[in-house]
């Protein structure tokens, strides 16, 4: 077996997530069409055709506005230094933004290690505009080992992604279980899944706004375990939201957190969801370290 871990890096929304989770043909992270979705560096594992491809989904990289922003960036320009191959995901249907040209330059700074460039959402754009990008992309882009078009939403040109990733492979290892889809703990999988269903139902300032942390598993051996789950959120408005009118929000929120965790995990659980304020929360750095979102030094 071949083996090799490989960065999915870019900047915010460029669709990494989605990427990821059509690699591995699981659900690993969530996804939703707000930048910054992502918060914490989660690994797909994809065993195809004897090889072990472990992808590491990254934060969007970004000029930081707070200790959490600042968290996200950091822990995606770590993995940078610790991956066989950096595989860089830009839009195709946009233009190459300062946004691209900041990852591009912390990219570059890992010199020693391959790149991909995944030129992705191509089936947002015809022809003719993608012999523009292709243009576009030499013009502004550096070298790279080799570049991918692909539509990571309906899986177009994975094939040629992994024939472009198989020379950076490790010989003779395996560092994952051929069951193995990916390392998430199961309490990040139930939270992530939390957050993920305020995404889908939340827009403006919401999203980036809240925090999820399991604070108390009761474990009944003849019933499902429960789980008691603080949402967090930065002011008195956005609770009522999430609420909403005589808690119908709240309650749709965990009818359906609940539905996806039980057919991810394979098992029955209760959820009892609570509401809570914690003024300007992203910007304090003990609550952060208390949610695993700061690093000891």
């Amino acid at each position: 077996m071949k083996a090799g871990f490989i960065a999915v890096v870019g900047r915010p929304n460029v669709g990494k997530s989605t990427l990821i989770n059509k690699l591995v043909n699981e659900k690993v992270a969530i996804v939703s069409d707000k930048a910054g979705t992502t918060r914490d560096t989660i690994k797909g594992i994809l065993n195809f055709n004897g090889n072990q491809y472990i992808f590491v989904d990254t934060p969007g990289i970004h000029k930081p506005k707070h200790l959490l922003g600042e968290h996200m960036t950091n822990s995606a320009l770590r993995v940078l230094k610790d991956v066989d191959v950096i595989a860089m995901v830009i839009d195709a249907s946009q233009e190459i933004s300062t946004g691209d040209l900041f990852v591009w330059e912390k990219v570059k700074e890992a010199k020693n290690t391959p790149r991909i460039l995944i030129v992705n959402k191509i089936d947002k754009i015809n022809d003719e505009e993608l012999v523009k990008k292709r243009e576009e992309i030499a013009e502004k882009l550096g070298d790279f080992n080799a570049i991918v078009e692909i539509a990571g939403q309906y899986a177009i040109g994975v094939p040629k992604l992994l024939e472009a990733i198989d020379p950076f492979l490790e010989d003779g290892v395996q560092f994952y279980p051929d069951d193995m889809y990916t390392d998430m703990p199961m309490y990040r999988i139930i939270t992530e899944v939390v957050r993920e269903k305020i995404l889908e139902r939340t827009r403006d300032e919401i999203p980036h706004s809240v925090a999820i942390e399991i604070i108390n598993v009761t474990r009944r051996d003849n019933g499902k375990d429960k789980f008691d789950i603080n949402i967090y959120v930065e002011r008195d408005s956005q609770k009522g939201i999430i609420i909403g009118k005589q808690g119908k929000m709240l309650k749709e929120i965990g009818i359906e957190a609940r539905k996806e965790i039980e057919n991810l995990l394979g098992i029955q659980i209760y959820l009892e969801l609570w509401v809570k304020v914690k003024d300007d929360w992203r910007k304090k750095k003990p609550f952060l370290k208390e949610l695993g979102y700061v690093d000891e030094k």
